[in-house]
C-alpha cells in the first residue's frame, strides 16, 4: 500500500509539473514600458500586469492624489468651487508645465481644478495646496496619509505636482488603486478630465492625454513625464457599462505610451466581452445595445461621437435618403462650379457677356463736365463774360494799344528822318554844280 501511495504521489507531482501554470492575468500581452497593469473596475480583477510593483517616479500622475484631496475638501465643506484663491509668489514661480498664474491675483478653485486636470499646471497645484492646508508641506503630509488609507503601500510623495524630488516613488499597482478610488468617489471629475483643451486668460492649452477622442470610451485620466521615469499614463475607458483602468509607466516617448495603453484597453474589453477593436481603428460592435450606450455617453459628455455614426448600421430607407441628399448636394455644387448641363452653361455665358458689354460701354462713355464748367459754357453762349474773362480782355486790349502807339511813334520818326536826310541823287546834283 505504501508503494502504491508513493507511486500515486509521484505521478501527481509529475503531471502537475507538466501542466502549464495558469496566470491570474487573463490578457496575454507584452508592453513596451517599464511597468503596466490592466484592471477591471467592475469587480477589481487584474486582467494584465507587468512589473506592476516596480518602484518608479510618478511624475504628474501625482496630481490625481492632489485632486482627490481637493474634491474631498469640497465634499466635506472645507472649500467650494467658487472660493477665490490668492496666488502666492511661490505658486507663480513654480516651473515645469504651467497654467500661467500671476502673483497677487485671485483664481477660483474651479479654475485651478481645470488647470491641474487638463493643463497639468504645477503652479495650480501649489496654489490649491496652500489654500487647503495653509502651506505645501502640510498638504504633502495629507497626501501620504491618504495614500496609506487607499492601500498605496509602496508609494511616497514629496511634492503636490510630481516635480522631481528625492524619495518620491510609486508603482503601477498603486496608481491603479488610486485611479479606481478616485473614479468611484468622484465620478463627476471625469467631466473635467475628458476636456481636450482649456483656455485660461489668453492662452489655450491642449490635454496631453491623446487617447481622448481617438480611442472610443476614454474619458480620463492623467499623464506625466520626468526624466527619471519616462512617459507615464493612467487611462480609463467605459464601453457597454464596463469600465477598465490601464496604467503604463516608463515608456520611451508619448507615442509608445498612448499606443501601448490603447492596445491594453482593447485587450481588456475583448476579455470582458465589451466592444473592442482588433485593428486599432475607431470601430464599434454591431450590437444594438452598444450603439445606444454610445449615444447616451455622447449626450452626457456633451460631445458628438463621430465614430458611432460612421460605423453604426442604418436602415435601407435612411441610406437611400442619404444617397439622394448626397446626389442633390453634388448637383448643387456642380451648378455652383459651372459643371452642369448646356442650358445652364449657355445662360451663364450670356450673363457674363452682357456684364462685359455694359462695363465696356461705361468705360467708353465721355465724362460729364462739372457744374462749374457747365455754367461757364452757358455764360459764353449768352454773351456774359466772367470776371476773369473781362480782366483777360482788358489786359489784351491794353497790350494792343501800347503796340499801336509804339508803331505810330516809330513811323513818325522814320518820316522825319526821311525828310531831313537828302537822297543820293540830290547829293550827286550838288556835287556836279
Amino acid at each position: 500500500m505504501q508503494r502504491k501511495k508513493q507511486f500515486v504521489c509521484v505521478v501527481l507531482l509529475f503531471s502537475f509539473c507538466l501542466v502549464p501554470q495558469i496566470s491570474t492575468a487573463a490578457v496575454n500581452q507584452h508592453v513596451n514600458a517599464r511597468s503596466a497593469i490592466l484592471l477591471d473596475m467592475e469587480n477589481g480583477r487584474v486582467l494584465f500586469e507587468q512589473n506592476a510593483d516596480h518602484l518608479i517616479a510618478p511624475a504628474s500622475i501625482t496630481k490625481l492624489l492632489t485632486l482627490y484631496l481637493v474634491f474631498e475638501a469640497i465634499e466635506l465643506g472645507q472649500s467650494s468651487l467658487s472660493d477665490k484663491v490668492e496666488v502666492s509668489r511661490r505658486a507663480a514661480s513654480t516651473g515645469g508645465s504651467r497654467m500661467g498664474l500671476r502673483a497677487r491675483t485671485f483664481v477660483t478653485v474651479e479654475e485651478l481644478i481645470k488647470g491641474i486636470a487638463v493643463v497639468s499646471g504645477n503652479d495650480a497645484c501649489v496654489a490649491v495646496a496652500e489654500h487647503i492646508s495653509g502651506n505645501v508641506e502640510r498638504f504633502v503630509k495629507r497626501m501620504n496619509a491618504k495614500a496609506r488609507d487607499l492601500g498605496m503601500n509602496n508609494s511616497h510623495f514629496m511634492t503636490p505636482n510630481g516635480l522631481p524630488a528625492n524619495g518620491q516613488v510609486t508603482t503601477a499597482r498603486d496608481i491603479a488603486r488610486l485611479s479606481a478610488a478616485y473614479i468611484r468617489r468622484f465620478p463627476e471629475a471625469l467631466a473635467i478630465h475628458s476636456m481636450q483643451s482649456y483656455t485660461y486668460g489668453r492662452r489655450s492649452h491642449h490635454n496631453a492625454n491623446r487617447l481622448l477622442g481617438k480611442c472610443p470610451g476614454v474619458d480620463g485620466l492623467k499623464t506625466g513625464f520626468v526624466c527619471a521615469s519616462g512617459y507615464n499614463i493612467s487611462a480609463t475607458a467605459r464601453r457597454n457599462h464596463t469600465r477598465i483602468i490601464v496604467v503604463v509607466m516608463g515608456a520611451r516617448n508619448p507615442q509608445i505610451r498612448c499606443s501601448e495603453a490603447e492596445r491594453l484597453i482593447e485587450a481588456g474589453f475583448r476579455e470582458t466581452g465589451a466592444p473592442y477593436n482588433d485593428l486599432k481603428s475607431v470601430a464599434l460592435s454591431t450590437n444594438p445595445h452598444c450603439k445606444t450606450h454610445w449615444a447616451d455617453a455622447a449626450k452626457k459628455s456633451g460631445k458628438r461621437n463621430n465614430t458611432a455614426r460612421a460605423h453604426a448600421k442604418l436602415p435601407e430607407k435612411k441610406l437611400a435618403s442619404k444617397g439622394r441628399k448626397r446626389t442633390e448636394s453634388s448637383k448643387e455644387s456642380r451648378v455652383r462650379k459651372g459643371k452642369t448641363h448646356s442650358r445652364q452653361a449657355s445662360a451663364d455665358i450670356k450673363c457674363k457677356e452682357v456684364a462685359k458689354k455694359s462695363k465696356h460701354a461705361e468705360r467708353q462713355q465721355p465724362q460729364q463736365p462739372s457744374p462749374n464748367a457747365q455754367r461757364a459754357v452757358a455764360r459764353q453762349a449768352a454773351g456774359v463774360k466772367s470776371g476773369a474773362a473781362k480782366a483777360k480782355t482788358s489786359r489784351s486790349s491794353g497790350t494792343k494799344s501800347a503796340r499801336r502807339n509804339k508803331e505810330n511813334a516809330n513811323t513818325a520818326a522814320a518820316k522825319k528822318n526821311h525828310k531831313e536826310v537828302p537822297h543820293a541823287h540830290d547829293l550827286k546834283k550838288k556835287a556836279k554844280g
